[in-house]
């Protein structure tokens, strides 16, 4: 998949169009020397040639999306390299390391610590017997052994697997009066007993952490931003899927961008904070249903220049983080998920998924609607734009992405992208009916 290659624009308007192209597009040599002349900022001395030239060359590269640098299912996408003694330090904090290994490792670290231990003390068992010369009187009715009925090694593997395991078959067993017999036992057993809380007890927390949770909460595909409240806002839905559903839950974002201070220093991923709302709850969630978080785009949100032109570009990443406690075992999960900017859709809102079904009485969550939207009012324009627009005293009368059919009907009326036909239908006969007799909304 791969980014549309521009097209060149008139003289007049290649030099900004340039401009937004320049974050994508990596120079080298001469062609660095030529764009550092200002031959893309606009400046008059630059020849139409050389200009057609360069825009020649920015249509003939392909621009490929960047990888996210987190993933939908909030994994990390990020590769360390140059860490020294990044072995020693991972050993220092062994028990988070367990943890965070692959299953097919975690398995084999099991299997291997219980054979290990079996084989050791296997070997000391067969050692005792030969020291004490049992295997040399095999069959003797008179004679006692320090292990009863031990002939060869793998009787001496199978009494180590019993004494660890406390098992006890009773056709091999130690004598007390052998030296060193019974100090052995006891120390395979008190060695066993801790292996086996270390080995089982990595395990279970392997399997009850509690960032498993993050899985029943789902994040919708794309970002939308739309007019709020009059006001341009970003809009992202979340609903959770169980019915136990977490506690003092929190929710924020994180728009990773390029950004250059004063001193001209270059942070090629910088974090800027997003400030999400759930309704009128502020930053607290509560996630009895699925609902929309909004973000609204003033003058101190970093997205107060945005402009629908950037979302053509991989310019910046945006990642939103969900914090809960789980109702049932009161321990902290966090859920995340990143939007490029080509995830985000202008002049959309998502679609209404609440229904109310008077058969049941019961209000339900259609969740094949989770990722739908529908076309909504908004300038192609930024925050910013818009606010001088409006202390000027102008009216914004830019065209939207509606047509005249569709100004004219409320947002919830309009038809849901990704809908199907029966969808559609349903839908339009539920609104009709509440705006008949005022049932059907909350």
């Amino acid at each position: 998949m791969f980014y549309p290659r521009p097209t060149a624009p008139s003289a007049t308007h290649r030099p900004q169009l340039a401009v937004l192209c320049w974050t994508n597009v990596t120079l080298e040599g001469d062609n660095l020397a030529d764009y550092s002349k200002g031959d893309i900022s606009g400046d008059s001395d630059s020849s139409e040639q050389r200009k057609d030239r360069q825009w020649a060359e920015l249509n003939s590269r392909r621009m490929k999306p960047r990888k996210t640098l987190i993933r939908k299912e909030g994994q990390s996408n990020i590769a360390f390299r140059g860490i020294q003694q990044k072995r020693v330090k991972y050993l220092k904090d062994l028990y988070i390391t367990l943890l965070d290994i692959k299953w097919r490792w975690a398995v084999l670290i099991l299997f291997m610590g219980f054979f290990l231990c079996y084989f050791t003390f296997s070997i000391v068992y067969y050692l005792l017997s030969y020291i004490h010369g049992d295997f040399e009187h095999i069959g003797e009715p008179d004679y006692r052994p320090c292990i009863e009925n031990l002939e060869s090694y793998w009787d001496a593997l199978l009494f180590s697997m019993e004494t660890q395991s406390t098992i006890g078959y009773g056709t091999i067993y130690p004598n007390a009066e052998c030296a060193g017999t019974v100090p052995t036992v006891f120390v395979q057993i008190t060695v066993g007993f801790l292996m086996e809380t270390l080995l089982l007890g990595f395990i279970f927390v392997k399997i009850a952490r509690p960032k498993h949770r993050r899985h029943t909460l789902v994040f919708s595909r794309n970002a939308c931003v739309c007019k709020e409240d009059n006001q341009l806002s970003l809009l992202i839905r979340v609903g959770d899927m169980r019915s136990s559903h977490l506690i003092d839950t929190h929710v924020y974002g994180v728009l990773v961008k390029r950004y250059v201070s004063q001193e001209k220093h270059v942070y090629p991923l910088f974090q800027h904070e997003l400030e999400f709302e759930a309704h009128g709850m502020g930053d607290r969630v509560f996630l009895m249903w699925p609902i929309v978080l909004r973000h609204r785009i003033t003058a101190q949100s970093p997205l107060y220049t945005l402009t629908p032109e950037d979302l053509l570009y991989d310019k910046f990443e945006l990642v939103v983080l969900l914090e809960g406690t789980i109702e049932s075992t009161g321990e902290m999960v966090q859920a995340r998920t990143s939007f490029t900017s080509r995830e985000i859709l202008w002049g959309h809102r998502f679609a209404r998924l609440e229904e109310y079904d008077e058969k049941t009485d019961r209000w339900h969550m259609d969740f094949v609607r989770f990722n739908n939207v529908v076309p909504s009012k908004t300038p192609r324009r930024s925050a910013k734009d818009m606010s001088d627009l409006a202390e000027q005293g102008h009216v914004d009368k830019e065209d939207t992405n509606l047509d005249s059919s569709e100004l004219a009907l409320p947002d919830d009326e309009r038809r849901p992208v990704g809908a199907s036909t029966d969808t559609l239908r349903s839908e339009q006969a539920f609104y009709s009916t509440a705006s008949e007799d005022g049932s059907g909304t909350a």
